[in-house]
């Protein structure tokens, strides 16, 4: 009996001080902290321009569906990667795949959302 309330003292004690480490995050972070694991585009490049283009939608757009071709093959995904104010220049041409001559899903065609400048994240 001893052992057993000595095992969940040692239990509670493990499970306040896992709780006392978490943090909080404001919920406008984290987009920002999963863009910072990812690419913002795939590795299909717009067929006009040659490289994967941006579509800038607005700040506070926070999902976008993508349409496939066949059985119940549409989703809806989260916009994570936001538009900085500093451009950069034109990224490099790259090892991108070009527009499939019979595209099966609109992520093939080369454009990815990204949504627009805004304050709480953008100096």
């Amino acid at each position: 009996m001893r052992t057993h309330c000595l095992t969940a003292l040692l239990l509670a004690a493990a499970c306040l001080g896992a709780v006392a480490s978490a943090r909080a995050e404001m919920p406008y972070l984290k987009p920002l902290r999963r863009a910072q694991l990812r690419n913002w585009h795939g590795s299909y490049a717009y067929t006009p321009y040659g490289l994967p283009t941006a579509v800038v939608t607005p700040p506070t757009a926070n999902l976008q569906t993508n349409w496939g071709w066949g059985a119940a093959s549409s989703r809806i995904s989260r916009i994570d990667h936001q538009f900085t104010r500093n451009y950069q220049g034109p990224g490099s041409p790259g090892p991108n795949l070009g527009t499939p001559y019979w595209p099966q899903d609109t992520t093939q065609f080369g454009l990815y959302y990204v949504r627009g400048p805004w304050y709480p994240t953008q100096p």
